[in-house]
């Protein structure tokens, strides 16, 4: 399932990059800027979870009893 959904978010960023891509060659400017924001929300998100992921993994890993030493 994850593997399916990885595929379709990549063919998604790969045919908003090119459509960036052919809008610049094209000279339409407006349209090869109006993918960036798509790309933003698509990075801001995948670094989210990423940090999620990396929370939840470290919680995972202390003890109940154990503090989180700030050093």
């Amino acid at each position: 399932m994850r593997k399916g959904l990885s595929l379709v978010m990549l063919a998604i960023i790969v045919l908003i990059v090119l459509y960036g891509t052919v809008c610049l060659f094209l000279g339409n400017f407006v349209g090869a800027y109006a993918t960036l924001p798509f790309l933003f929300i698509y990075y801001v998100w995948v670094v989210a979870v990423k940090r999620r992921k990396s929370r939840e993994e470290t919680t995972e890993d202390k003890e109940p009893g154990e503090s989180n030493p700030t050093r």
